[in-house]
């Protein structure tokens, strides 16, 4: 997974290849695990370095077409994703990321959450691909050209707290008031009136970082704070050729905060936060 940690001079997306139509494999009889689907005719040389996927040994990943669809797939069997324990799956589950995560880099994909297994390619075809194409071309279509990046940040605890009490000085007074003797009960009032003055900061701050990324950005989904510390908790939809852009207003971003937040930005991924299928 490459990350895009607030720094200039990242890789900029290079344009795909010309798509070439391709002769998919013949269809498998045993069970394929699923990874995710994009649209067919693929460039020829992203089809051919597609790697191996999950399993023991890992199978080489490959296209099973429908039309203008076509689905990631791998042979495996379904018993060994859940007899190989812990360990198996920790290496299945990052072999599911490493695949499409390059994917992300390269092709718009419709990724598909980790363990999903069908009898045979003809079951994918006849139960998936063929009778929701019309869903899964609308996701495509809503994805094309983009990737996800996911930010967080958080406010440097010392700093913020400083800010809150300089803007609220009864809190400091509430402080010194009572001192080391103070019950817990009075402690705990005290802990939750800075924690609401910190919040009010945050809604502000949080407002004015996604009025900025936004307009870098296609979409975004935003999830709640994961504590009391983090402003801002985000998927971003992106163009890949505006990765180099939503870097650059992430870098003003942090220049302005002046080191009281910190940006933790990861990405391009799979846009696991805008595909919302169910299968």
């Amino acid at each position: 997974m490459s990350e895009r940690r607030v720094r200039s001079g990242s890789s900029r997306a290079r344009a795909a290849p010309a798509a070439e139509p391709l002769t998919p494999p013949a269809p498998s009889d045993g069970e394929v695990y699923l990874y995710g689907f994009v649209r067919w005719p693929v460039p020829a040389q992203l089809s051919r370095a597609l790697g191996t996927g999950v399993g023991e040994p890992p199978r080489p990943v490959r296209l099973a077409r429908s039309g203008d669809l076509a689905a990631l797939v791998s042979d495996v069997a379904a018993d060994e994703l859940s007899d190989r324990g812990v360990r198996g799956m920790r290496r299945d589950m990052k072999a599911h990321s490493l695949l499409l995560n390059s994917l992300a880099t390269k092709t718009t994909v419709l990724p598909v959450r980790f363990g999903v297994v069908l009898k045979d390619e003809r079951s994918l075809i006849e139960r998936v691909l063929a009778p929701r194409r019309a869903t899964l071309s609308q996701y495509l279509s809503q994805l094309e050209g983009a990737a996800e990046v996911t930010l967080r940040v958080s406010y440097v605890e010392p700093q913020i707290l400083r800010e809150v009490v300089a803007e609220n000085p009864e809190l400091a007074g509430a402080s010194k008031r009572r001192g080391l003797s103070a019950s817990p009960e009075s402690q705990i009032e005290l802990g939750r009136r800075v924690a609401l003055a910190i919040q009010e900061v945050r809604e502000v701050d949080a407002r004015q970082l996604l009025k900025h990324l936004e307009a870098a950005s296609k979409d975004v989904r935003v999830s709640q704070p994961l504590s009391d510390l983090m402003v801002l908790n985000a998927a971003f939809l992106v163009d890949r050729s505006r990765l180099d852009r939503f870097d650059r207003t992430l870098e003003e971003l942090s220049k302005e905060a002046g080191g009281r937040m910190t940006f933790d930005c990861v990405g391009p991924l799979p846009p696991f936060s805008f595909a919302e299928l169910r299968l």
